[in-house]
């Protein structure tokens, strides 16, 4: 396989999905953004999936060295079967790569879009990639994901980081993975998209934070995503915590108010008192190269060797 072939990078999210080709300066090239949802409104969302990667690479003269792909999805231990993806019928159950790969012909990586974002930021803030960092996403759902030594952390069976399921005692909210309660349906998209609806009617969704930046109600609901990353550091006292994903990007979205109420929730003297915590910057690239750079260590691993970014 040549050192010099692209890889190429799809991070799948609950609204868009964004394809791109990564070499190994980690710069990406004919980055498509696109609507997660129309894949959806096909019926069967991996046909779908293959349909427009195979698209997409009609125009390349040489085939990618590794699709890697990022979904909102849990994954079982060996990222081949998804084991729930709420937001993507027809996926639960299968073999995930098995398929696409006979379906492409090409090397298949699959992993949770969250891992693949974190990879990233921890490239462009040039953390070192040891000790435990944690990634908090919010976007339509609260991506998490862990690195401990350079590794992702993923537990016994494939579903560790599912933070956005932490239960909120003493509601009865369904949440789209079958339980009630979680900490998602309080500090989301959905959650936000539920409050718009009926407490600010006639306000665009993407201008809350701007029009009504001291409504108690946007207010309690950065206290709920406050509370998810602070819960998550007083378990594990992080090295470094990267916060992002669209609700955190949002015009005048409150930072600061979000980065206190962490603070706030989290255990005194320490983790609080030396707390490295970094926002991140949305790009529709970020998934992109995010997962190049897990493609290309795997395929060094596999050389014995260190990638060389």
């Amino acid at each position: 396989m040549s050192e010099n072939r692209d890889i190429l990078g799809l991070d799948v999210g609950g609204t868009h999905y964004r394809m791109g080709l990564v070499d190994r300066s980690l710069i990406p090239r004919r980055v498509e953004v696109g609507s997660s949802r129309a894949l959806i409104a096909r019926g069967d969302s991996l046909a779908a999936l293959a349909e427009r990667i195979q698209t997409y690479l009609q125009a390349e003269a040489d085939a990618p060295a590794l699709v890697c792909i990022g979904l909102p999805a849990v994954l079982n231990r060996e990222r081949r079967r998804v084991l729930s993806a709420t937001n993507f019928p027809g996926l639960e159950g299968r073999d995930i790569v098995d398929w696409l790969e006979n379906r492409l012909g090409l090397p298949v990586v699959l992993e949770h879009d969250a891992y693949y974002l974190l990879a990233y930021d921890i490239h462009r803030l040039g953390l070192v990639n040891r000790g435990t960092i944690m990634g908090c996403y919010f976007g339509t759902g609260l991506g998490n994901a862990l690195f401990i030594n350079g590794e992702p952390y993923i537990g016994k069976n494939g579903t560790a980081c599912e933070l956005g399921h932490m239960p909120v005692p003493l509601n009865d909210r369904p949440c789209s993975c079958g339980n009630v309660g979680c900490i998602e349906m309080f500090s989301c998209g959905k959650a936000l998209e539920r409050l718009a609806r009926e407490r600010f009617p006639r306000e665009p969704i993407g201008t809350l934070f701007s029009a009504h930046p001291d409504a108690p109600e946007l207010m309690d609901f950065v206290r709920y995503m406050a509370a998810a990353v602070a819960t998550e550091v007083n378990i594990l006292d992080p090295d470094h915590v990267l916060l992002g994903g669209g609700l955190v990007q949002m015009a005048d979205f409150p930072r600061e108010a979000f980065r206190k109420a962490i603070l706030d929730s989290t255990r005194k003297p320490c983790p609080a008192e030396n707390l490295s915590l970094f926002f991140a910057v949305d790009a529709p690239e970020n998934g992109i190269i995010g997962a190049a750079i897990e493609g290309y260590r795997r395929l060094d691993a596999g050389r014995n060797q260190s990638p060389d970014f």
